[in-house]
């Protein structure tokens, strides 16, 4: 599989287009939640997804990502991020925005 496609490429291209910033280019309060359809599950090694990153959920497979800190400033986000992963829409049951239970900033706090 072309390596423009999958995890490292959607990490990369937000990370790059935040390489002026100062700061982490993720929003620590969101994350992006795909739910996909068992046919897609061939795909996951090829697409290099962690098991960290994805979850069984009611018998649905699930993937959460993080997103960029800019993400509600971007036109379609949703649909570049699906392009960047390489996931066919055919595949996506659902797909939000939801809060992320990171506790990394919380504990750094501390």
């Amino acid at each position: 599989m072309s390596k423009d496609k999958g995890l490292e490429n959607y990490k990369k291209f937000w990370e790059d287009q935040a390489s002026f910033m100062d700061q982490s280019p993720w929003n620590q309060q969101k994350i992006l939640k795909l739910t996909l359809t068992n046919d897609f599950e061939k795909n996951i090694e090829e697409l290099e997804f962690s098991n960290h990153s994805l979850a069984r959920e009611g018998g649905q497979l699930t993937l959460r990502l993080k997103v960029p800190y800019n993400y509600s400033e971007l036109d379609d986000f949703e649909g570049k991020a699906i392009e960047l992963l390489g996931i066919d829409k055919n595949s996506l049951i659902d797909m939000s925005l939801t809060n992320s239970n990171c506790t990394k900033e919380l504990t750094k706090a501390k």
